[in-house]
């Protein structure tokens, strides 16, 4: 796609947003995997939440921060802030502080959710860890693995399946690399 019509980066965090709302799904079956808790397996600490009840919060030190997984968020945090998808809102916010937020608590002067070169700056270390942890899974399960998670994700009452793993990978790696020439999430396969 050429710049002059390459999609703004607000369509792309949209896009974003909604992947890892499929992601989220994922990262769930990852932890209750039946040959072990592929993110236990993978270097993280488990904690319970200290918001949501029932749920567990994951911490892997990652790129001078660390990467936070909750049910209700997921993201990346240095000293600087971070970035964050929320969950409950779905949307993919720059978080203002260092220390994590409490699973359901999003104080809105705590975030901005303008999508900028701030944020995507701040994203960067989340798509790295995301890219690597996906090499991680297929090397540690069957090569069919994350697509029989996508099938059971279409099957849920009111999902709405976005790209299927192989291509949610490249899209991902093109938000990183070369945003200004992604296409929207929803063209993506047909383009590539």
């Amino acid at each position: 796609m050429p710049p002059s019509e390459s999609p703004p980066l607000t369509a792309l965090y949209r896009d974003l947003a909604a992947g890892l709302h499929q992601q989220m799904y994922f990262w769930g079956k990852d932890a209750e995997h039946s040959e072990g808790n592929l993110f236990l397996r993978t270097g993280f600490q488990k904690r319970p939440s200290t918001g949501l009840k029932g749920t567990s919060c994951y911490r892997l030190p990652w790129s001078n921060g660390a990467i936070e997984l909750h049910g209700s968020h997921a993201g990346w945090l240095s000293e600087e802030g971070g970035m964050l998808f929320i969950r409950p809102l779905r949307r993919c916010v720059r978080w203002c502080g260092a220390t994590p937020p409490v699973p359901g608590k999003y104080p809105r002067d705590c975030f901005s959710a303008r999508a900028d070169e701030l944020l995507q700056r701040l994203t960067r270390p989340f798509l790295d860890w995301w890219l690597a942890h996906e090499k991680e899974v297929q090397r540690l399960t069957s090569g069919t693995y994350r697509e029989s998670c996508h099938r059971l994700f279409k099957k849920l009452p009111r999902s709405r399946a976005w790209l299927r793993p192989e291509s949610a990978t490249r899209w991902v790696i093109g938000l990183r690399d070369y945003p200004a020439a992604l296409p929207r999430a929803r063209r993506f396969e047909e383009a590539h």
